[in-house]
């Protein structure tokens, strides 16, 4: 038997040199060699160890194509998953010191002052619009193509916007443009817009009414008449809901009534102003009474009376759930009816929601309030038939038009809307003299002072 080593195990670099530490060693070497192969083929299944062949057929190999690439380059091929580094394209702008293609050799200058014949006008009218055909074609082949880099600048010297926006930029959208206006902030045409410089979709002048003329139609007359009576009568109805939300709701009382009521309400309390009589009671308050007395032999209930609660309770709650299982039964006839209430149910709501879509169309082309003041459309004149004359003379002048224009500029959102200043508020100035001023006698008589 060999003794086992003593050492110190105060400190780290005994505990190593002393403890044999072999067995922690061959398993950590075991679970790396298993990490590397594999499970043991005793925990695996016959499954994964073996595959039953059905195929009975050798399969026939495929013929290498010919424009596969040699075994022997593959080494020069990279293995990584990174993708390699494009080289940038740098555009070189080279001189041109050739001079301009000349014209074709078949093309003959034609003689100044001498007489063409109508062939060689024909043949030369032919290689023109050849020369042509093959131009555009030229155009229309390097059109799509993208050539240009666009991050070595954005705009060329010399180069006009919409020729930039049409060749350089035409696939970028108008959104990405106005998010980049920072950047690029001739190429975007966006403008700020303050919501008080908006104006509504309301029109410009309202075409007066035709029964406002001073020879109207019967028809006319009436109708105008007619959309005035409406008119009133909304007014009326919303005072009279105002009236009744607020002084219909108090209790109206005299003035006399109300001082008296303050005045009691003030002194109550006080010495001299309350009754000092107190009403005797005759009941002893002294004594203590509950609200549910004790019982007492005499007073028990017997036998025969809990048997009769409990009989009474017991046909009570079979009649409710005769009432429950007769209300299910009812329910059942009544899902023909329940459609019918689902179906008035959305007619409802369909009819709140174009409401609502009516409110905001009408939002759109009302006016916004600008200032505090609420723009109040005024009514429109009007004449009674009475009033009514058959020439020119002898009618009254009604409405003002300048008014009309001054409330559409109001309704328009261009001006806010104000009040009426009957008073004008002047500043009193305040007058003084300065202390260093000297006042003599004479200036004092000057003023009679």
């Amino acid at each position: 038997m060999k003794t086992k080593k003593r050492g110190g195990r105060r400190l780290k670099r005994d505990w190593r040199t002393k403890i044999d530490v072999t067995d922690v060693d061959t398993y950590l070497e075991g679970k790396r060699l298993q990490e590397r192969i594999g499970d043991p083929f005793s925990e695996k299944k016959d499954e994964e160890l073996f595959h039953i062949d059905t195929s009975g057929k050798k399969q026939k190999t495929k013929k290498k194509s010919i424009n596969a690439p040699l075994k022997c380059l593959s080494i020069l091929q990279s293995t990584s998953a990174i993708p390699p580094l494009a080289k940038r394209s740098v555009k070189k702008y080279k001189k041109n010191n050739k001079k301009e293609d000349d014209f074709d050799k078949n093309i003959k200058p034609l003689k100044k002052g001498g007489i063409v014949k109508k062939k060689e006008v024909k043949e030369l009218n032919k290689i023109l619009k050849a020369k042509v055909k093959t131009l555009e074609l030229k155009e229309n082949s390097t059109k799509d193509l993208f050539d240009k880099d666009l991050w070595t600048g954005y705009r060329e010297p010399g180069q006009r916007k919409d020729k930039l926006i049409k060749n350089v930029i035409k696939w970028l959208p108008s959104e990405v443009l106005n998010h980049n206006a920072k950047i690029l902030p001739k190429l975007s045409n966006k403008k700020m817009s303050h919501p008080s410089q908006t104006t509504c979709e309301a029109d410009d002048m309202k075409c007066p009414h035709p029964g406002l003329s001073y020879n109207p139609t019967i028809e006319d007359h009436v109708s105008l008449l007619a959309n005035i009576a409406e008119k009133e009568t909304e007014l009326i109805k919303h005072e009279a809901h105002m009236n009744r939300v607020t002084r219909n709701l108090f209790q109206q009382v005299s003035k006399e009534k109300n001082e008296q009521m303050i005045i009691d309400e003030l002194t109550e309390g006080l010495p001299g102003f309350t009754d000092d009589t107190v009403k005797e009671v005759n009941e002893d308050t002294s004594e203590f009474k509950a609200i549910n007395p004790p019982t007492t032999r005499d007073n028990q209930k017997t036998i025969k009376k809990r048997k009769i609660q409990r009989r009474l309770r017991n046909e009570e709650r079979q009649r409710m759930n005769a009432k429950l299982e007769k209300k299910k039964i009812s329910d059942l006839y009544r899902l023909r009816y329940i459609r019918e209430e689902l179906d008035e149910l959305e007619n409802e709501t369909n009819k709140k929601k174009l409401k609502r879509l009516q409110k905001r169309q009408l939002n759109n082309i009302s006016t916004r309030r600008l200032g505090t003041n609420k723009f109040t459309e005024s009514l429109d004149a009007f004449a009674l038939p009475k009033d009514l004359k058959g020439t020119l003379r002898e009618t009254e002048p009604q409405g003002n038009i300048f008014k009309d224009c001054f409330e559409s500029l109001q309704k328009r959102n261009i001006l806010s809307v104000g009040k009426k200043q009957l008073k004008i508020h002047k500043k009193k100035v305040q007058a003084f003299m300065q202390p260093a001023f000297k006042v003599t006698p004479d200036m004092l008589a000057k003023y009679s002072v």
